[in-house]
């Protein structure tokens, strides 16, 4: 009996951190969105790793998007 208790528990518990998994994923997506759009506003010509760090850095909060 304890065990089907403790599988439940541990059932609900997996079920709640995939919903803030998939919170957290849906923010994730826009900021960098949000980083993509300013970064395609600026001149990086052809240096693509350059504009990847930028955006890796705007997502991270190290430049406002």
């Amino acid at each position: 009996m304890r065990s089907i208790i403790a599988i439940t528990a541990a059932i609900a518990f997996i079920g709640c951190i995939g919903i803030a998994s998939a919170a957290s994923g849906d923010t994730y997506k826009a900021k960098k969105a949000a980083c993509q759009e300013r970064a395609k506003t600026m001149s990086f010509g052809v240096h693509l790793i350059k504009k990847n760090h930028w955006v890796k850095d705007c997502i991270a909060g190290k430049h406002p998007a």
